[in-house]
């Protein structure tokens, strides 16, 4: 089970954070989005007071413009040029204004907002780690962690919001948890930045070997695979004015007109993976053609990321959406890795899907992702990746 508190800057429109606890698996879910909209409703006008603008206020509203006495009142609007404020927030309101303007401007045509402060919503995820390789011409490998599945429940208010999820997989099968999973995540209408860590240190399954079961699927544990992964991406939308990646993950934007975006940007990686063959399943050693040892996959990777995003809108009330990112760079070995010291190719990306259903103020969304990484040297290839999929329900109000 865990307890899941979230909190945000200012500029930012949610952040949600999920601190598994008591032998439960760290996961940890950031968003963050950047809302304006000219000519329709922005942060600002969805805040309380903005009615008195369109519709006049009350005489005890006049009485006093200090910013504490209006919040009480639940009348505080920030685009009050009378609301009296203190030097410091008047500084930090400043500041969160340009920002909205500068990084949040839509095409109204095409996107609007959701006119919504509050949010609840359910969330069903499952995720899995999955690798494949071939070390020297004729050993391929394929394997393949658990399926870790968790539920939650999350409220939110603009910048704060709090959620509890339960580990169903811990809950169900009283199994040792092995796995952690940390992301966190910004997004703009002209840019998104994401950071994340992974790491497995059992629960794996052999599920190809060489030509053990004449090469067919098979499933044997293998307690000899530990991963560490971190990462950090950040790219820019092209059509950022028309396309909200927003509206497709977040639910925080409406997509009104179909409209696409190319995507360009960097990406960090510095991946650790072992791979001691020595603790193989006795029924597999016969198939083994390379030296039982313990083998090391150590790299800091430095890419450049180009791809592209659609959103569909199916009608009225259906979005779809799907968004590659491949990415393409160099990778400095460390010196314990498998091929020591150098440089060498690396290839990574990103492609996620959506659906998202939205009615007045309901939304469902179901999400699917696909991070992974590619490393070839004249000896060996080796690829990783994280696969997720998740169903979120929820309500605006």
């Amino acid at each position: 089970m865990c307890l899941c508190i979230s909190l945000r800057a200012n500029i930012f429109h949610s952040v949600s954070v999920e601190n598994h606890l008591d032998n439960h698996p760290d996961t940890v879910h950031h968003e963050t989005i950047f809302e304006h909209d000219p000519g329709t409703a922005s942060h600002f006008d969805l805040l309380p007071g903005h009615y008195e603008e369109e519709y006049g206020s009350s005489s005890q509203d006049t009485d006093s413009h200090n910013w504490w006495e209006l919040l009480k009142r639940n009348r505080l609007n920030l685009n009050d040029s009378t609301v009296e404020w203190p030097g410091f927030l008047r500084f930090c309101l400043d500041v969160y204004k340009w920002g909205d303007v500068t990084f949040n401007s839509y095409d109204t045509t095409y996107v609007t907002g959701t006119g919504r402060r509050w949010k609840a919503r359910l969330t069903s995820e499952n995720w899995a780690d999955s690798y494949a390789m071939h070390i020297g011409k004729n050993m391929p490998i394929r394997m393949m962690g658990d399926i870790y599945s968790s539920i939650g429940a999350y409220l939110q208010y603009m910048a704060v919001s709090v959620g509890y999820s339960i580990d169903l997989t811990h809950l169900i099968s009283n199994k040792p948890i092995d796995h952690k999973k940390f992301e966190f995540g910004f997004n703009c209408a002209r840019f998104n930045i994401a950071m994340y860590y992974h790491e497995n240190t059992g629960g794996t399954f052999m599920r190809k070997f060489g030509r053990y079961n004449d090469g067919r699927l098979f499933k044997l544990s293998f307690p000899g695979l530990s991963l560490y992964k971190f990462g950090i991406d950040g790219y820019y939308f092209g059509n950022n004015r028309r396309y909200s990646q927003g509206a497709a993950y977040n639910f925080s934007k409406f997509q009104k007109r179909s409209a696409g975006s190319w995507i360009i940007g960097v990406s960090y990686t510095d991946l650790n993976v072992n791979l001691d063959l020595r603790k193989l399943d006795a029924r597999l050693m016969p198939y083994l053609t390379v030296t039982a040892a313990d083998y090391r996959f150590h790299y800091n990777s430095y890419s450049l990321q180009g791809g592209y995003g659609y959103n569909w809108v199916l009608n009225r009330h259906l979005l779809l959406n799907l968004t590659v990112i491949p990415a393409i760079g160099l990778s400095h070995c460390y010196e314990d890795s498998l091929e020591g010291t150098g440089m060498m190719t690396a290839i990574s990306g990103r492609s996620m899907t959506s659906l998202t259903y939205n009615k007045g103020d309901f939304f469902a969304c179901l999400i699917g992702k696909v991070d992974g990484n590619w490393y070839k040297s004249h000896h060996y290839s080796f690829f990783s990746s994280i696969e997720t999929l998740q169903a979120n329900i929820g309500l605006r109000f």
